[in-house]
């Protein structure tokens, strides 16, 4: 499949993508973008065929109509999140592994080579969402938080209730995604703290310490009040 997808973005030209991909994969490509700048009630097929240079029918044809088309553009973008570098933080101690799974997510979510409608169509299904969205929360994002909430019980042991692991492990995930959802407001306030291939480290040992410690006092006030 070919590695880049080209768009002509002047305001009086139709964007258009290269057509030496499948038709398929051009609309996928082309409704992900459309989907992203618009949502999903004021993207237009018509839009979307005129990007991917195909006919309405392609549509029809490809996906049976606009909804179903969505949702595969859904699909594609999280298969695609899928394969990236996010993993489950590896071997070794608890600490280790939320060091590791803190660090993936951070590649994941601040990776530059990810197409920038991915990111904002996934803001866009969480703020307005349709059925979709249970199904990508079971099929993407529930395994990895399962795995995230079982390290934090590895680190905390059973002293803390089910809620509290939720709060704990959803605290970890908020740092990580305040770094991509409120990268402009960063690059204003904090000029230079996420710019340069050296920047992900960093972050990711700051909030894995953060977390560490945040984790270890709750567990510890968790102690105290049985005492």
């Amino acid at each position: 499949m070919l590695e880049t997808i080209v768009f002509m973005c002047e305001s009086s030209v139709m964007k258009t993508i290269e057509t030496s991909v499948g038709p398929r994969e051009r609309l996928l490509e082309a409704a992900g973008e459309v989907f992203a700048e618009r949502g999903y009630d004021a993207a237009t097929v018509r839009e979307i065929t005129g990007r991917a240079g195909a006919n309405v029918a392609a549509v029809n044809y490809h996906f049976r109509d606009k909804e179903e088309l969505y949702a595969a553009v859904l699909r594609h973008a999280q298969r695609c999140a899928m394969e990236s570098s996010w993993v489950d933080g590896g071997e070794g101690t608890p600490e280790k592994r939320l060091g590791g799974f803190v660090g993936a997510m951070l590649r994941h979510l601040l990776d530059p080579e990810r197409p920038a409608w991915h990111g904002r169509l996934m803001a866009r299904e969480m703020a307005a969402p349709t059925r979709m969205l249970s199904q990508l929360i079971d099929e993407g994002f529930r395994p990895k938080v399962t795995i995230l909430e079982g390290i934090v019980r590895d680190i905390v042991g059973s002293s803390l209730s089910g809620k509290r692991v939720h709060l704990l492990a959803a605290s970890v995930l908020a740092q990580c995604v305040f770094y991509r959802q409120s990268r402009p407001v960063i690059a204003e306030l904090f000029p230079g703290l996420l710019e340069g291939e050296d920047a992900i480290a960093p972050l990711a040992e700051h909030i894995t310490t953060f977390s560490l410690a945040g984790i270890r006092a709750a567990a510890r006030a968790k102690q105290k009040t049985k005492s």
